[in-house]
């Protein structure tokens, strides 16, 4: 199967063609507040490497969220226009899920901008709780009380060095426990905050 992985919900452009579960190609940058400028030629460029025709794509994966307001519908505005012309069958799963990869008790921070993050834990791949929006001190917790579990992400705003983990692990990972879209209209965005808050 042919398919086409997007992530454009946070400061990183993530978008890869998956051909049977081995990535073919993978485009990812640096794109804070610039997703929507870059990801349709990184999503071409990814094509053009992988040597694929459009026709050819079978299922798109892509993040929900959580990020930033505009960024988490980026890929779902591509992922339903490409549904509308073609028969593809789209995935979804979350940022969280592609920062912490297939690695065991991952709590995984974004930064949500006024002394927040989003976050999760991840394990294996899997979601053990909904995501959601922590203050800094409430990381800072969980740090202390949790101290077998490993912390990735804007690390910075706890005072430590950022930490990504390996891109393709998540990717391959998110591919494998996302969950399929029957309706493609109802399909919305992961947002924790209102829109009010994405201002702040």
């Amino acid at each position: 199967m042919k398919q086409l992985f997007i992530d454009t919900a946070h400061r990183h452009l993530t978008v890869a063609c998956v051909e049977n579960g081995v990535i073919v190609s993978l485009i990812h940058q640096e794109a804070f507040k610039s997703q929507s400028e870059k990801v349709m030629n990184a999503i071409d460029e990814c094509f053009k490497q992988a040597m694929w025709q459009p026709r050819q794509l079978q299922s798109v994966v892509l993040t929900e969220g959580p990020g930033s307001y505009t960024g988490v519908r980026i890929a779902m505005t591509i992922a339903k226009v490409l549904a509308s012309v073609a028969p593809i069958t789209i995935y979804t799963t979350t940022s969280l899920q592609l920062i912490a990869g297939s690695n065991m008790n991952t709590f995984v921070l974004i930064d949500a901008r006024s002394a927040r993050v989003y976050g999760g834990l991840v394990d294996e791949g899997r979601l053990v709780d909904d995501a959601s929006i922590y203050t800094i001190e409430q990381v800072q917790q969980l740090k202390e009380t949790h101290p077998h579990w490993q912390f990735v992400g804007d690390l910075h705003l706890i005072g430590e060095s950022d930490r990504w983990m390996d891109i393709e692990d998540g990717i391959l990972t998110c591919i494998k426990n996302a969950r399929v879209v029957d309706d493609i209209d109802a399909l919305i965005p992961l947002y924790l905050k209102s829109n009010q808050e994405y201002q702040l």
